[in-house]
């Protein structure tokens, strides 16, 4: 278990609502395969897109590096429903339902929408955990001070800053 790791964290009296994110997306032309579709394997790279855009205000690379944790992903899947082309106008939604305590696991729903023909395109879910890197172990207890981020950007979402 991490440094600063120590009780449980109480649940929080509010219901916490969804973390939503927008992220406008153009499909490049190296990410299309001969058929002129985009390439099964770009939607995970865009839900990775999506997923860091809320992780990184809960806590940057640099940050996890010095606490000594991990959040690799354990599960990925991608439901296509119409095929993307080069240029197309996207929009990935990606959406994140906090915790009221650690279950070990943070799941991230995305929804891939083409933007002028209102369209879903695809969809998916992400889930992470997270890890103790020295001994690469579940973290059963989030640092006090990550967990009191994780539940303020919940706090902020309740306060209207959605779907940035």
């Amino acid at each position: 278990m991490p440094p600063g790791s120590t009780t449980a964290h109480p649940e929080p009296t509010a219901k916490l609502r969804p973390i939503r994110r927008r992220l406008n997306l153009t499909p490049a032309f190296h990410q299309v395969d001969m058929m002129g579709v985009v390439h099964n394997v770009q939607f995970f790279y865009w839900f990775e897109a999506g997923r860091m855009q809320i992780m990184e205000e809960l806590l940057s690379l640099e940050a996890t590096m010095k606490i000594g944790v991990a959040m690799p992903v354990v599960e990925n899947q991608c439901t296509y429903r119409r095929p993307v082309r080069y240029g197309d106008p996207l929009v990935l939604l990606t959406e994140h339902l906090p915790l009221p305590a650690w279950e070990g696991r943070l799941v991230f729903t995305h929804s891939l929408v083409h933007r002028k023909l209102k369209t879903e395109m695809a969809c998916g879910r992400t889930t992470a955990t997270l890890i103790d890197v020295a001994g690469g172990r579940l973290v059963k207890e989030w640092p006090d001070d990550l967990w009191r981020r994780y539940q303020a950007l919940a706090d902020e979402e309740r306060g209207g800053r959605t779907g940035r």
